[in-house]
This record gives C-alpha cells, structure tokens and sequence, in this order.
C-alpha cells in the first residue's frame, strides 16, 4: 500500500497557468526555484548599455525605497509629499555637510595634531606649512584684500 507523493510545483508553469501573459511566463520562468535552465537563451543573449543598467538599477532602488517604506500603497500625491519630505531632510543634510564639515574636520585635525605633538594645531599647522594661506587670520585671502593691502 505505497502512497505516491505529487509535487505542488509543476516544472512548466505555462501547462499549470494558461491564462498569462508570455512575458509573465518569462518572468515565472527566470525566477522559478523549478525550472531546468538557469536562464533563458532569448536573456542572455540580449545585451544592455551601462546606462540602460544605470537605469535599471535606478528603477530598482526606487521600487525597494517604495515597499520597504510603504509608499506602494499610497495614492500619488500622499507619495509626492512623502517624497518630498524625504527630498528636503536629505538635501538639508547635504547642505549640512558642505557647510559644517570643513570647519568640523580643520577642528577634529587641529586636536589630533594637539594629540600627536602636543602643540595647539595652530602651531603645529604654521610650522608644517599647512595654514600659511588659509588659517593665519593676518594674511589676506581674497585677491580684494590682497590689493588693498599692497
């Protein structure tokens, strides 16, 4: 009394959903755990430019950026404010960066020049030749200040 065990997968999907599209059958095709090749021939053979990849890819990261935030099931505009809220946090943090990051860094350097040779960074940065230009507050920077101070 053997039982015959039947697998809930068929290996051809066309035969199992008639009622798709070729190139939903594609697609099942490619991504299916149960097919025999790894990729069709008419895939492979179909070569991209790196900025229909570029593309692609961009494509991609957006539909990602939508299903792991939510915004898939959101009506367009709730999307366009989402998104632009999003838009403005990033470009302020950029703006940020540009800003404050210098300064930011010349500190963070000066203090690990502190670190290094127990001189202030001022000091250590005139001896090294670094602050010549830019740090020394008496030189002038601007070509405006040079000319009047000539």
């Amino acid at each position: 009394m053997a039982t015959q065990i039947q697998s809930l997968y068929p290996l051809s999907t066309s035969t199992y959903l008639p009622h798709t599209s070729p190139a939903m059958d594609e697609l099942i095709n490619k991504y299916s755990l149960f097919t025999t090749t790894s990729a069709p021939s008419a895939l492979l053979n179909k070569r991209r430019n790196p900025f229909q990849r570029f593309i692609d890819r961009v494509q991609l990261e957006y539909y990602r950026y939508e299903v792991t935030f939510g915004l898939y099931v959101m009506t367009p505009s709730e999307k366009w404010a989402a998104n632009t809220i999003v838009l403005t946090v990033l470009i302020l943090l950029l703006w940020a960066l540009v800003l404050y990051f210098p300064s930011l860094l010349y500190v963070k350097l000066s203090r690990l020049m502190w670190l290094l040779t127990g001189r202030s960074g001022q000091e250590a940065g005139t001896m090294l030749g670094i602050l010549d230009k830019y740090g020394n507050p008496e030189t002038p920077t601007s070509i405006a200040e040079q000319a009047t101070a000539s």
